[in-house]
C-alpha cells in the first residue's frame, strides 16, 4: 500500500472513530432502576420529545382556562430574540423556530440545532436564565417573565435530544426536562 494510501485510510479511520465517539452521547442511554441504561434511538426521541411537548401545551391550556387573571411581566418579543441570538452566537447554535404562544400571555416556544451536545446540555442553566428570567417576587410565580417556556435542542440531523419546559400561571407552578441520554439532562434529577 503506497504511502499516501495509508494517510488516507488512517485519516479515514480516525474521523469515524471521532464519530462515533461524537455520536456515542447520544446513545449513552437513561439510567434505570438496577437495569441496563436504556437506549434512545431517534425515532423514540422524536416520539418522547412530541409527547412531552403535547403534555406542556395541554398544561398550559389547561392553567390559561383555570387562572385567567395572573399578570406576568414578560419580556418584549424582539428583547427575547435579541437574548436567544446572543446564546446561539456563543454556543455555536442554529436557530430552528422562535414562537410566542399566548395561553393568555407569552409562552415562548424555541427549537434550537446544534452538534455541540453536551456543551449545550452544561450551558443550558446559563441559557435558560437568559431567555427565561426569574425576577424577586413575594409570590414565587410571579418572579417569572412568562407563563410558560418551552426550549427543545436537536441534534444536527433534526433529531431532539434535549428540551427545558415550564408553566407558572396558576397554582402548583412547575416544569421539566426531557434527554435522549443521561449526560444531556441539564439539570439534575432523580
Amino acid at each position: 500500500m503506497s504511502g499516501r494510501r495509508v494517510v488516507a485510510v488512517l485519516s479515514c479511520a480516525a474521523v469515524a472513530a471521532g464519530c462515533s465517539g461524537h455520536a456515542s452521547v447520544l446513545d449513552a442511554g437513561r439510567a434505570r432502576l438496577g437495569r441496563k441504561p436504556l437506549r434512545v434511538g431517534p425515532a423514540q426521541a422524536r416520539r418522547e420529545a412530541r409527547q412531552t411537548y403535547s403534555e406542556w401545551r395541554l398544561e398550559l391550556a389547561q392553567r390559561a382556562r383555570k387562572d385567567p387573571r395572573t399578570h406576568f411581566p414578560n419580556l418584549a418579543p424582539f428583547l427575547f430574540r435579541q437574548r436567544l441570538a446572543e446564546a446561539a452566537k456563543r454556543y455555536d447554535l442554529e436557530v430552528v423556530s422562535v414562537r410566542f404562544l399566548r395561553p393568555r400571555q407569552l409562552a415562548p416556544e424555541v427549537v434550537v440545532r446544534t452538534k455541540h451536545y453536551v456543551e449545550l446540555a452544561r450551558a443550558m442553566r446559563t441559557i435558560d436564565a437568559a431567555l427565561n428570567p426569574r425576577r424577586p417576587s413575594p409570590d414565587d410565580r410571579l418572579g417569572w417573565e412568562y407563563e410558560g417556556f418551552w426550549l427543545e435542542a436537536q441534534d444536527e440531523h433534526g433529531v431532539p435530544f434535549l428540551a427545558v419546559f415550564d408553566f407558572m400561571r396558576g397554582p402548583g407552578v412547575g416544569g421539566g426536562q426531557w434527554a435522549r441520554s443521561e449526560p444531556l439532562y441539564p439539570f439534575p434529577h432523580g
